[in-house]
């Protein structure tokens, strides 16, 4: 490759570069910008929606409240029947540990499902509905008193990500509930405010920050692509000059 080639090169990684980081810097909100948001479960059934301004590239704020919104079809009254489970009664909902936001562990059991923050919703003949939640840091002895998850089981920011359990069956039915007809949010994150409270004050969209570990060598290979078109056109002017 010849020089002139390599210079070009370099010039255009470094632009790239400079994209790169303000994507980087978009995504991450640095600029302070809010608005709403909406996470989608991947199968398309849930989304999770946020009713305040937010600030994007953020986890949720523990004590921040989201609203659950589920598509009709998969909790119908026809799907219920046909694995015998009741369509009268209430859908049960929890919030639950999902390591590393991975399908595979999801849970299986009430065992890493929080109790203390039962939710309630009538079951609806289509099976679809919307209801607000909070969200909380798990475990949580500030509201929450105590805490029915296991062993060392949290749910907050990675690996440590969160779900919401959409059960047609009682928690207290154990593994027979999470084979009866059920739902999951998408996979979210989750901390304490600076206050140290669960009052939802810094009110995030559920996605983890961006580091500037990831910035700062695109910043590095932006500097030094600036600097290489810099210098090439020093050196096509000192070329036109002695010619």
């Amino acid at each position: 490759m010849s020089i002139r080639h390599l210079v070009k090169s370099v010039a255009v990684s470094g632009a790239a570069a400079i994209c790169g980081v303000a994507l980087v810097i978009g995504l991450s909100g640095a600029a302070g910008a809010t608005q709403t948001s909406s996470l989608p479960s991947s199968d398309g059934n849930t989304t999770l929606t946020t009713n305040i301004p937010i600030t994007p590239g953020t986890p949720y704020s523990s004590g921040q409240t989201v609203a659950l919104n589920v598509v009709a079809g998969p909790l119908s009254s026809a799907n219920l029947t046909a694995a015998g489970v009741p369509t009268s009664g209430v859908f049960y909902i929890e919030e639950c540990t999902d390591v590393n936001g991975d399908p595979a562990n999801l849970p299986t059991s009430p065992s890493t499902c929080e109790g203390d923050n039962l939710i309630t919703v009538p079951k609806t003949s289509n099976g679809g509905f919307s209801e607000n939640l909070t969200v909380y840091d798990l475990p949580d002895a500030l509201t929450l008193g105590g805490t029915t998850l296991t062993g060392n089981s949290s749910c907050d920011v990675a690996p440590n990500q969160c779900v919401f359990a959409v059960l047609s069956l009682p928690f207290a039915d154990g593994a027979a509930a999470f084979k009866a007809p059920h739902l999951f949010s998408a996979p979210f994150q989750v901390q304490i405010g600076p206050d140290g409270i669960d009052d939802g004050a810094s009110p995030g969209d559920g996605t983890p920050e961006v580091s500037l570990a990831i910035a700062l060598p695109l910043l590095a290979l932006a500097g030094f692509g600036v600097w290489t078109i810099r210098r090439r056109r020093h050196l096509a002017s000192q070329d036109s000059t002695t010619s």
